[in-house]
């Protein structure tokens, strides 16, 4: 029969390798394995109206919608109320994205053999002028600038920010990372789609 002492330390050891688990899944950000992201939905032509007849897949949890993957939210970042007038959305659709200055945001990982680390969303400055967004894309473990733009006081699409990475084969995981800039206002972004290599 085991001890209680024996009991009390398997106990602890389980608890530990929880801990241990959970620290090194949710330190693997840009480094997800493919087989654990989703695919993305079917491409859509969402920015024509703004001249771009480009096809986009939203990314996941990338309208903020109530049960949408979550991302990986820092600094005061949170999902909030107001929407982005996007053409093809749901009309039901009221949710975005909120970044106070210095908060930085992750989205959920999404997969697929044709995309590449183009990305386009809406966007909007509730605060100061000249409030910017950092954006980035993450890959098979790097790091890739996308730009830094500066959002105007109303909704409207970003410009397509290509990012320097690599256009790998096969199918990879793709995340986006924005970096809110500066020291007024909070910044909503909502609607966050990747371009995949199908559209060209």
């Amino acid at each position: 029969m085991r001890t209680k002492y024996a009991v009390a330390f398997q106990r602890a050891f389980i608890f530990a390798l929880v801990v241990a688990l959970a620290a090194m899944i949710g330190g693997r950000v840009g480094t997800a394995s493919a087989a654990d992201c989703p695919p993305p939905p079917s491409a859509v032509q969402l920015f024509v109206k703004w001249s771009d007849a480009n096809c986009y897949v939203l990314t996941t949890g990338g309208s903020f919608e109530p049960g949408s993957a979550l991302w990986s939210l820092g600094g005061g970042a949170k999902v909030t109320t107001g929407n982005a007038p996007n053409p093809i959305g749901s009309s039901s659709d009221s949710y975005s994205l909120s970044l106070p200055p210095g908060s930085s945001v992750t989205s959920a990982c999404v997969t697929a053999p044709k995309i590449v680390g183009i990305v386009r969303f809406f966007a909007k400055n509730s605060g100061t002028v000249g409030t910017q967004l950092k954006v980035e894309v993450l890959v098979k473990g790097g790091v890739y600038q996308a730009g830094t733009i500066t959002p105007g006081s109303s909704w409207m699409p970003t410009p397509m920010l290509r990012s320097n990475a690599p256009e790998y084969k096969g199918a990879v995981t793709y995340q986006v990372r924005l970096t809110a800039l500066g020291s007024g206002g909070a910044l909503n972004v909502d609607d966050m789609y990747f371009d995949p290599y199908v559209s060209r």
